[in-house]
């Protein structure tokens, strides 16, 4: 060969078929690299570190402990659903399958049930009192001490002179005496006066009204509101005044309900706690302060009865009237409602203690 011959090119050196293969399987080669290197970070990435995997366990834990789940008012009223860990427990004590208790067999159990009868024979011997009859004891001596459990002893036999020691006779505790029949007749005079010594509540008289002495009791001691008609048609048509009970704290607290302030006396116009107004100014004809709404309601807890879909009656409005507004169809609103009424008498009431003392006198 020749030192200073030019290089030949690549067509010339190789044929176009052998330069065609060599591309081809350069293109192979590269293509095994590529899914080589994908199979590998696959399979890394399926296998996390322990690191890794610790800091998702720990994250997962922790969301399951601060987990809640959200439960409405019907499921927290039917109480906890699983009830493994009391089963669980009775099973120390309580063997399901045989339907007899743990550790003990029915001799040991009729065994324990005799122990118990013969614990409340023995107490019942020890509470018993022995009273001894007075033929047992007849040279007792006359300045032995007083017993109430044996009364019977200090009574003398029937013969000697026909009469009883200590004139005690035990049998007849329940005989009134008629030195007491007075003491009996002021006592009762004295619980019917705290009888009416109530607060008075004041509806109206009209048939309009949402609230009457018909449906009142329903209204305020019930908590939920029946209309008029409906009542009339089961009760009596007339009615004079209702007595309502309240429970507050454990204690009853009664009210007296009217629609006829005529039957208030002078001195019972101090009990009127409150009053429902109708709307009109004439439903407040003969009331004190001559009869004026606007000083009436600075002194006497108002309140005006009506629908939502209703406006207030335009009389009563920009004055101090408390509304109660009940919904038309919805009753089960209507507690939460008028608990509001006695929240705004109560303190109403509070306010003015010292007019509403004898509700404290028991």
């Amino acid at each position: 060969m020749e030192e200073n011959a030019e290089p030949k090119s690549l067509l010339e050196s190789m044929s176009v078929e052998t330069i065609a293969a060599i591309k081809a399987k350069r293109l192979a080669n590269k293509k095994d690299a590529i899914r080589a290197l994908g199979l590998k970070l696959k399979k890394k990435s399926q296998q996390p570190d322990e690191k890794d995997d610790l800091e998702v366990r720990s994250v997962a834990q922790i969301a399951m402990a601060r987990e809640r789940y959200h439960r409405n008012r019907e499921q927290m009223l039917m109480g906890e659903n699983e009830v493994s860990g009391v089963l669980q427990t009775l099973s120390k004590v309580f063997n399901f399958r045989t339907r007899r208790l743990v550790g003990k067999t029915q001799e040991a159990l009729v065994k324990s049930l005799g122990d118990i009868n013969a614990n409340k024979k023995e107490q019942s011997k020890l509470r018993e009192v022995p009273v001894v009859p007075p033929q047992l004891e007849p040279t007792m001596e006359r300045n032995s001490k007083y017993n109430r459990y044996g009364q019977e002893r200090f009574l003398k036999p029937v013969g000697v002179k026909g009469e009883k020691e200590f004139g005690i006779n035990p049998l007849g505790t329940n005989i009134a005496k008629p030195s007491t029949s007075s003491s009996a007749s002021r006592r009762r005079v004295s619980l019917k006066q705290r009888k009416s010594v109530l607060p008075v509540i004041v509806v109206p008289k009209a048939l309009t009204s949402m609230v009457t002495l018909h449906n009142v009791k329903q209204l305020l001691q019930d908590m939920r509101y029946v209309p008029v008609d409906e009542m009339r048609q089961k009760g009596p048509q007339h009615l004079e005044e209702i007595t309502i009970e309240r429970r507050v704290r454990g204690n009853i607290l009664r009210y007296r309900v009217i629609d006829n302030v005529s039957r208030l006396k002078e001195n019972e116009w101090n009990q009127v706690a409150a009053v429902f107004a109708l709307g009109p100014h004439w439903q407040f004809k003969g009331w004190p302060h001559k009869g004026d709404p606007a000083d009436i309601f600075h002194h006497i807890c108002c309140f005006h009865l009506h629908f939502k879909d209703s406006p207030i009656h335009k009389d009563l409005k920009n004055m101090q009237v408390n509304a109660v507004s009940l919904p038309k169809y919805e009753r089960h609103m209507d507690c939460g409602i008028l608990m509001e009424f006695w929240n705004k008498l109560d303190q109403h009431i509070a306010l003015n203690h010292q007019q509403f003392a004898f509700m404290r006198q028991k």
